[in-house]
């Protein structure tokens, strides 16, 4: 298979073609009006905003753009008869509906992800142009330290190759760390509350594993079946590793597939709403199952036959399988391998919102 067989979308839209949807999930109606009223004018084409509750229960007003707002009713209005259902309750995962709801429904090219406790760095217009540089093409070469131009760097010719599927922007203020280094610094004296990252934005190498969070995140809706979000809260022995497990399983897809991933700009001001004390609780089962589902993730059979996202995914389901009867994985973590099981049949339902009776929207293949 060739390079250009294994790359989505080749024929794409210019920057200022694309349509944008941005998708917040979220149960907290003063944040989410706090957070339009920072994001205006919307820099986006279309929002989906993802109510965490039964029914929906606040008024967003008018935002500028055009809003779709849906809550738990309208995802059960969604779900296949007689399949799991795949999106999560209780849990920022929610989001994952809103995704599908952009690209498949709505006919988003690109789909942004944020949290409502995530405010604009500068003007909202330049958030969504630096997602969009982010995915671009990009010079074949590049310096080999930082941006200084090192002897044996082309003058005329860069050349040029595909970038990346998704993007992750990175956080200013309160960095994105788990609750026990939360604590840590804390007793140390450090809020943590001053994190700067580093401008610019890099292409993340294929065969390595880095921790994705989905709190400011932009991709190809070509891609959306890898962007699966594992089943939490709600009915899940699991918390706050939606999209830390997402990014392995969509880092894993993407090497294979030959696609590419980036992090680095835009950056958005976190302004963390949760308690880290709470978030121990809920982030313990996981933390120690973080240690073996990467594992499992990686030991995925991909092979010739899987020849875009949707039949990555279906390969990852049947492992999960696999992996949920092996009694060497119960030994050290039943309820992982027991989570695993369920996962391949909820992974199942995902990949039948693409393909099949009931699937609409085009192909994200």
């Amino acid at each position: 298979m060739t390079e250009a067989a294994r790359m989505p979308g080749s024929d794409r839209a210019e920057p200022a073609a694309l349509k944008t949807v941005a998708v917040v999930a979220s149960n907290r109606g003063d944040s989410l009006t706090a957070f339009l009223a920072a994001w205006s004018p919307a820099p986006w084409s279309e929002m989906v905003v993802v109510e965490d509750g039964p029914r929906k229960t606040f008024d967003l007003g008018r935002p500028g753009v055009p809003l779709h707002h849906v809550a738990w009713d309208d995802i059960a209005a969604e779900a296949a008869v007689g399949r799991p259902d795949p999106f999560s309750r209780r849990d920022s995962a929610i989001k994952l509906f809103g995704f599908w709801l952009a690209a498949t429904r709505l006919g988003a090219d690109i789909v942004i992800g944020l949290d409502d406790d995530c405010l604009p760095v500068g003007e909202p217009a330049g958030f969504v142009a630096a997602h969009l540089s982010a995915l671009a093409p990009r010079p074949r070469w590049v310096p080999s330290h930082d941006d200084l131009p090192t002897r044996g760097l082309p003058y005329y010719d860069l050349g040029t190759m595909e970038g990346a599927v998704a993007n992750m922007g990175l956080w200013q203020g309160i960095a994105d760390h788990d609750a026990p280094q939360t604590l840590a610094l804390r007793r140390l004296g450090l809020s943590g509350h001053d994190h700067r990252p580093g401008a610019g934005s890099r292409l993340m190498h294929p065969r390595q594993y880095w921790p994705w969070c989905a709190m400011n995140i932009a991709f190809r809706a070509e891609v959306l079946p890898l962007l699966y979000m594992p089943k939490m809260g709600e009915g899940s022995p699991y918390r706050r590793f939606d999209d830390i497990w997402s990014g392995i399983i969509l880092q894993r897809c993407c090497r294979h597939l030959g696609l590419l991933l980036s992090a680095g700009d835009p950056h958005i001001r976190h302004n963390r709403a949760s308690d880290p004390m709470a978030n121990l609780e809920k982030e313990a089962p996981g933390i120690r199952a973080n240690e073996d589902f990467w594992k499992v993730v990686d030991a995925v059979p991909l092979t010739e036959m899987e020849t875009d996202p949707l039949a990555c995914m279906e390969a990852v389901a049947s492992h999960f399988a696999v992996a949920g009867r092996d009694r060497t994985l119960a030994g050290r973590n039943a309820v992982l391998a027991a989570y695993l099981a369920e996962e391949a049949d909820r992974i199942r339902s995902w990949c039948g919102m693409f393909r099949g009776p009931g699937a609409s929207g085009r192909s994200p293949a």
